[in-house]
Formats: structure tokens, C-alpha cells, sequence
């Protein structure tokens, strides 16, 4: 075989052809293989901060026909507090429009990130099935505004953990939920409540509050439910537990602990990882 270049991706070894080969032409060698060690946590250095951007969309323009989302300042308070004390230095930005969302995405994706460790975003605001997140004067695409941040247009974040949660809407469908006659644990736990190359999209986390097509809930009086157990969930086990064992213990409280009162809908959250390795965050 006529092989013209070696380079390591996490840990796996690529051998490729000629520029004409067939994609399937490739030889991988794994790297037990080669002896080499993979570090498979995310480098958090404590003598770095992580950045995060929260979005907090409350009013909206009447062309939108979007009502005004009560209680979003307590999920916005809530949220910057709890990144503050996971060492985030938070940008907190109100009411904006499609321009002004694409405008700060766009300076975030030009800020040096050498002395970041890892980016979090928070939107909270309006949204409809597809992806489309509301700004005050229109809507505009999650991953128009997510794509600013990868690596072709932000190199300075490759590599490291790219994490957006997004308190939205996701369409009007509502989750009756169903009867669990066999309930385990659940019934009684919840008995009383009620520089190589890598892939664009690697390194990014999207934690929706509800799944795609389905109306996501909010108190006026304490916000979301997805945020408010986002919440106590990073501040009882932030520093301890992996990311992905925190959320689904927030996957866990949305569907166990919460139910509309009048209407008894439910609602779970939908996790989206595309990590290559395990984030441990410190206070």
C-alpha cells in the first residue's frame, strides 16, 4: 500500500493513502498498539477559568406573537450563580435580538481562549421544533449560532468542551406520561414527590430541556424545571461527578420529580453529546 502520512487523532493512529485512495482505505492502529497513553479527561486547570454566556430572552417584539416568558430571571440568577461557583466567568446578556445573539457569538468566537478551559452556553428563551431559537425580534437557527463556535470559525476552542443548554420550546406537543405498574426504585424514591485534525462537531455537549416537538415547562415563581434541577444538581455534585452522570441525575429529576399540576403533563430533557472525553468541573 502506498501510504503517504501518519497522524494521531485521540490516541488512534491513521495511516492514509494517497489523496486518491478510497475512504475506506484507511489503516487504523490502536493505541495499545502503539504504547502510547490517552488522557481521557477534559485538561481542567485550575489556574484557568472557564467562560460561560447566558442569553436571557424575556420579551419579545409583537411580530413575533412570543408572550412574555415569566421566571426567566430566577432560571438566569440561578444559573450564573452556579457557574460562578464552578469557577465560570459569566457573560449575562438580556433581551436580545437574532442580530445581537449572532453578534456576541461572534465576538466570543474571536476572544483568545488560551486561558479558558472550557465554554458553556445557556439560552433561555422561546423555540419551536427544528431548532429555531427566538431572539426579541425573530427566530434563528440553534446551529447557526452553535457553528460560530467550532473549529473552522473558532480555533481557539478546539479540543476543548463546548457546552450549550438550551431552556426552549422545541414545539407544541405535550407528554401525558404513563402509568409504571412495576416501579422499582423509582416508586420508592419518588414515592412522596410528585492541531490534528478532528471532526467540527467533536467536543460539544447540547442538553435541551425537552425532547424534539414537545412544549418545555416553567413556573413564573422559580423558572424552568429543566434549569431549577440543572441547578441543584451542579451545586449538590458539580465537583464530584462526571458531566455525564450529572445530567442524567437532571435527565432524573425532570421526569421523576416534576408533573404540571393541573394538566399532570410531563416532561424529560434530551442530552446530545458529541464529547470525546469525561469533563470534571471544581469549585
Amino acid at each position: 500500500m502506498d501510504y503517504t502520512d501518519a497522524r494521531r487523532v485521540d490516541g488512534i493512529f491513521f495511516k492514509e493513502r494517497n489523496p486518491d485512495s478510497q475512504p475506506e482505505d484507511v489503516e487504523m492502529v490502536s493505541v495499545e498498539e502503539s504504547g502510547e497513553s490517552v488522557n481521557t479527561r477534559y485538561d481542567m486547570d485550575r489556574n484557568k477559568k472557564n467562560l460561560a454566556l447566558i442569553i436571557n430572552n424575556e420579551k419579545f417584539d409583537k411580530s413575533t406573537g412570543m408572550s412574555r416568558r415569566e421566571g426567566t430571571d430566577e432560571d438566569a440568577s440561578a444559573i450564573k450563580r452556579t457557574l460562578e461557583s464552578l469557577h465560570f466567568k459569566v457573560i449575562n446578556r438580556k433581551n436580545l435580538s437574532v442580530k445581537s445573539m449572532k453578534q456576541i457569538f461572534l465576538d466570543i468566537s474571536m476572544l483568545d481562549h488560551r486561558n479558558h478551559n472550557c465554554f458553556v452556553c445557556v439560552i433561555l428563551s422561546h423555540g419551536e421544533d427544528n431548532n429555531w431559537i427566538y431572539g426579541t425580534d425573530d427566530k434563528v437557527k440553534l446551529d447557526d449560532l452553535v457553528e460560530m463556535l467550532l473549529p473552522e470559525k473558532c480555533p481557539g476552542l478546539i479540543g476543548k468542551p463546548k457546552l450549550f443548554f438550551i431552556q426552549a420550546c422545541r414545539g407544541k406537543k405535550r407528554d401525558s406520561g404513563a402509568i409504571m405498574h412495576d416501579c422499582g426504585d423509582v416508586r420508592v424514591e419518588y414515592q412522596n414527590v410528585k492541531s490534528h485534525k478532528v471532526p467540527f462537531w467533536a467536543d460539544v455537549l447540547l442538553a435541551y430541556s425537552t425532547v424534539p416537538g414537545f412544549y418545555s415547562y416553567r413556573r413564573h415563581t422559580i423558572g424552568s424545571w429543566f434549569i431549577h434541577s440543572l441547578v441543584h444538581i451542579l451545586e449538590k455534585d458539580g465537583d464530584r461527578l462526571e458531566l455525564q452522570q450529572l445530567m442524567i441525575l437532571v435527565n432524573r429529576k425532570v421526569a421523576c420529580e416534576y408533573e404540571h399540576t393541573s394538566t399532570k403533563m410531563k416532561q424529560v430533557p434530551c442530552i446530545v453529546s458529541m464529547l470525546t472525553k469525561e469533563l470534571y468541573f471544581f469549585k
